[in-house]
């Protein structure tokens, strides 16, 4: 596959119709609130339109974008309006999060920036993250489109036009039929698919369409296997001990001690990190037994609960703990 560039919001002169939800939010933000769902993946959120109207519904919201200007602009966002979500800079074709990891995924205008071969991963890692059960609405642009049927720019594969100027010089542009639907959600059933037509928008008549899609997942839940883990005796180093400050959020201040485990290493590619229970007073080191594993779902790693020689709690008591780190993620506690 082809290295692509990533939009340039730098070259957006006007921000604005990229602040403002689309009419699709509103209705998949009540559909979802109905239906009990909880999480929702923003899958390429951009300046984060959509992230905050579902955060503000009450989900609990990751916002995934490749580019580090609209993640930082997000930031700011989330900053200034004193609300809860999580934001992570990754390739649609590699996501950083569990299997079954959300409810719902949310890709307005974002998943089909990718080739052929990339749209396949994309739906592969799709299809992995959603709970079973699970739902995505997505947009996809129409080969009935100018800019795929009769504009001339250049395709990398019969499905895929790549922009030459713009914000959007250099990123892929994924083209659709019927028959390419049907193929791509082949693993999926499509509950609704819509053929918009946007004719006439911002004082100009166009040819501009795209497939409005949502569709369910059916597969078996996948759990994962503690038991080698669980029940260990492991020896901790505590490099944020109780009582300090967390180093790049100062406001945060460890209530226990927080550490890790030299050797092991962690789906973030970084060495196991632990929550270190039972002990009241800073350590820099300390022997003990993992009593539980806090599996995140929407981050790359995990956290192993480590406590005292003889200490015990029960599930609610260790969630109290950790709390205080773990409300900004999503995850499910494994016990003995």
């Amino acid at each position: 596959m082809e290295e692509y560039g990533v939009f340039d919001w730098s070259k957006m002169e006007d921000k604005s119709g990229w602040l403002v939800p689309c009419e699709e939010s509103w209705y998949y933000a009540e559909k979802w609130k109905r239906e009990g769902r909880r999480s929702v993946l923003d899958l390429g959120c951009g300046l984060g339109r959509h992230t905050v109207l579902f955060s503000k519904y009450g989900f609990k919201v990751t916002a995934l974008d490749y580019s580090d200007e609209a993640l930082s602009f997000l930031r700011k966002t989330r900053k200034e309006l004193g609300i809860d979500f999580t934001c992570v800079r990754a390739d649609m074709m590699s996501l950083p999060f569990a299997d079954d990891a959300f409810d719902c995924i949310f890709a307005m205008h974002s998943a089909g920036h990718a080739d052929s071969e990339g749209m396949k991963k994309i739906m592969s890692e799709i299809r992995r993250v959603l709970k079973p059960e699970g739902t995505v609405f997505m947009t996809l642009c129409s080969k009935e489109t100018w800019t795929y049927a009769l504009s001339g720019l250049p395709k990398v594969d019969a499905n895929t036009v790549v922009k030459t100027e713009g914000p959007e010089k250099g990123v892929p542009h994924y083209f659709v039929d019927r028959e390419d639907i049907i193929s791509l959600f082949s693993d999926f059933e499509l509950v609704k698919v819509r053929h918009i037509d946007d004719c006439f928008s911002e004082g100009k008549w166009r040819l501009e369409k795209h497939y409005f899609i949502e569709a369910t997942v059916h597969k078996e839940a996948f759990r994962p296997d503690y038991s080698g883990i669980i029940g260990r005796q492991v020896d901790c180093k505590i490099d944020r001990p109780l009582g300090t400050a967390h180093p790049r959020t100062p406001s945060l201040v460890y209530p226990i001690n927080y550490g890790y485990i030299e050797g092991i290493i962690a789906g973030d590619g970084a060495e196991q990190d632990i929550y270190l229970l039972g002990v009241d007073k800073p350590v820099k080191e300390y022997s003990g037994r993992i009593i539980a594993v806090y599996h995140r779902l929407n981050d790359a790693e995990d956290k192993w609960i480590v406590a005292a020689d003889g200490k015990t709690f029960t599930a609610e008591e260790i969630m109290k703990a950790i709390e205080f780190q773990e409300r900004f993620y999503d995850g499910e506690l494994y016990m003995e």
